[in-house]
Formats: C-alpha cells, structure tokens, sequence
C-alpha cells in the first residue's frame, strides 16, 4: 500500500540496439510472441518518432501553412531516421505471412496498418488530421523506397483489400437481383445460387472462419458453410446495405466506424459464428487511417502546393501516394474534389513557365508524366 509505480524510462533511453532486438522477435516461432513484437513496434514508430516529427503540422491543423510541410523534409534528423525509419518496413514485410500460416497475423497486420502507423481517423476526431495523416503517408512510402520488398507487399495488402472489396460488390449486386425475381421461380433459384458462389468468393479473400470457442448451442458456428447460408438469408436488410458502403474504397472514416458499430448488433442473431466473420470482413474491407479518399485528396492538394513551392522533389513525395492508391484503387482519384484538383494541377504543371532547375527537376521526378497516368486512371 502506498507504493507508486514507477514511470517507464523515456525512449531516448531505448538504444538501436534494443529496438532492433525486438524487432528480431518479429520472426519468431510463437505467433503470439511476433504478433506482439510487431505491434509495439508499430506503437512506438507512431508515438516517439511520426507523431513528434509532425508536430507542428498537427498544430497548424487543415490550414498550415506549406512551410511547415516543407520543413519536415528539409530538417530529418539522421540519427532518429536510422532508430525508427526501419520500423513500417518491417510492418510491411509481416505481410508475407499469409493466412494459411498464421491467419491472426495477417489480421493484425491489417490492424496496425488502419490504425496504429498513422494512428486512428474516427467519427470524433482522429489522432492526426488528413493534413497530417497525407505527410505521414508520403513520409512512410518514402521509407519503404528503399526496399523493394517491404514497398511490394504493401501494394499487395492495398491489392488483397481492393479484391474483396470487388468480390463484395459483386456478391450484393448479385444478391440484389435475386431478390428482384418472383420468389419460388426458376430464374429466383438460379440468381440466388449465382449469389451464393459469390459470397463463396468472398469467403476466399476473406480471413478464414475464427474458431468459436464457447459457441453455446450452435453447432455449426466454425462451418464456413453454414455461416455463409446464415449471412445470405439475414432478413435485415440493413446488414446489406452497411456492407454496400464499406465495398467502396471512397468511403468515409465515419462510414468505416459506423460499420464496425452496427453491423455486430445487427449479425449478433445469426450466432457467434457469423457474427465474428461479418466483423472480420469488415475489418479488412473498409479503408483505414493509412490510405483512404481523405487521406489521397489531401495528398493531392499538398503536392501541388509543393509545387508551387517550386519544391519539386516534395511535391513528387505526395504524388507517390497517389500514384501507388489510384493504380489500385482508381475510384480514389475520381472523387469529386480530388479530380477536380488533380485536373487543375495537371494544367498548372503543364502550362507553368518554370525555372531552369524547376524544369529539370520535374524533368527527374516525371510530374506532368505521372499526373497525366493518375488521371487517366481517375
């Protein structure tokens, strides 16, 4: 009684050493232990190294101004960079551990990457704002540049999540037009098993069914199969319509979280089993914190007022966002404000008379070349 806990010691006090001792663990044999390691690692990139350097920009808020931005990359302190820099790229390479090899794994990695590398956008503010969330984007991509590897298996999570979201929509178009047909018809028969082998598509780039450990009075509740009967012939239809919004990659951070509220009390009828794999479905289908239509919007903005800036180079950070979300997910590039601003950007880059090094440098970095791709995409 009456004893205090001690603080913990600040990370200053934490060597490389250790810090890469940790990250070690990462590939360790006990899944719990690597999933453990990965996300204090991720917890700590977030907390001592993005947030601190970002600083200012949090501060400024949605009106910052473009020096700031700036300063960010003009004053990166080496030592710190080499401590942290190395930490989302080894988030990204725990992609490879596919669900067949530790299904909770990947999971976790989808976890980390939507809500802890650039913390959290929620429906009551967000950890860092979409200015903040787009430097910290263009900062994390720039850091996986320098491994081929770590930057490939981040556009294959993008890809994995842009491929249910596909096969989701399918799946309620298909279901949407079953319904349409008479009720006890041929063609009402044949919809309806069109939609299931989609919903059966579904299954097969979603995570596998999580075993029920108290499943109570339901037998089946770790049967894929029974799941998916009960998920199809949910009589609430809006289940679907939920669902509908978060197979969408535009999306708002308010619709993700509005999903992840309802649809477990809406699916809490159909039993623990699907119950738990509509929550995962959700979970790797809507678009988090690291790369949504905020985020790619804000990214678009920042670069042009790089630009105008006559900083090239940073300019072409915020564009590698862009460039990497729009290749898999075009529809982020055809939001209303974000085409509009890209177009406009595009004329300015194109028509602008810049000086000889201003010219040069987006001779190097291909700015005309990749807006004209990004839009073409859009």
């Amino acid at each position: 009684r009456g004893s205090r806990r001690t603080p913990p010691p600040p990370i200053s006090v934490v060597s490389a050493e250790l810090l890469e001792a940790v990250g070690l663990k990462v590939r360790a044999k006990n899944k719990e232990e690597h999933r453990t390691a990965i996300t204090g690692l991720a917890q700590i990139y977030f907390k001592h190294y993005l947030r601190p350097r970002l600083e200012y920009v949090q501060e400024g808020g949605d009106d910052v101004n473009i020096d700031e931005i700036l300063q960010i990359w003009e004053n990166v302190d080496s030592d710190l960079e080499s401590k942290f820099g190395w930490i989302p790229r080894n988030v990204f390479l725990c992609v490879s551990y596919s669900d067949a090899e530790d299904a909770e794994m990947r999971s976790r990695i989808y976890q980390i990457v939507d809500d802890t590398l650039l913390g959290t956008a929620k429906r009551e503010g967000s950890t860092l704002t979409p200015t903040a969330r787009a430097c910290g984007l263009a900062m994390i991509l720039q850091s996986l540049k320098s491994n081929d590897n770590s930057m490939k298996w981040c556009a294959f999570l993008m890809s994995q999540r842009a491929s249910l979201q596909r096969a989701l929509g399918s799946y309620l178009d298909a279901r949407t037009k079953a319904k349409e047909c008479e009720s006890g018809s041929p063609e009402r028969y044949e919809a309806d098993s069109d939609a299931m082998e989609r919903l059966e598509i579904v299954a097969k780039h979603s995570a596998p069914v999580a075993p029920v450990k108290s499943p109570g009075k339901e037998k089946d509740a770790n049967d894929l199969g029974a799941i998916l009967k009960k998920v199809h012939g949910a009589k609430d239809k809006h289940i679907f319509r939920i669902l509908s919004t978060i197979a969408s990659p535009t999306h708002s951070p308010n619709a993700r979280m509005r999903a992840f509220d309802e649809l477990p009390k809406r699916t809490k009828g159909l039993g623990p089993g699907a119950q738990g794999w509509i929550r995962s479905l959700a979970r790797r289908c809507a678009m988090g914190a690291f790369v949504n239509a905020e985020a790619i919007e804000h990214c678009i903005i920042l670069s042009q007022e790089c630009f105008e800036s006559d900083d090239v180079r940073t300019a072409a950070c915020f564009l590698e966002g862009v460039k990497l979300a729009t290749t898999i997910f075009p529809q982020l590039g055809g939001t209303k404000e974000g085409f509009k601003n890209l177009a406009e950007y595009f004329d300015a880059a194109r028509t602008s008379n810049p000086s000889a090094k201003v010219k040069r440098d987006m001779e190097k970095f291909g700015l005309v070349t990749s807006l004209s791709e990004i839009l073409a995409r859009s």
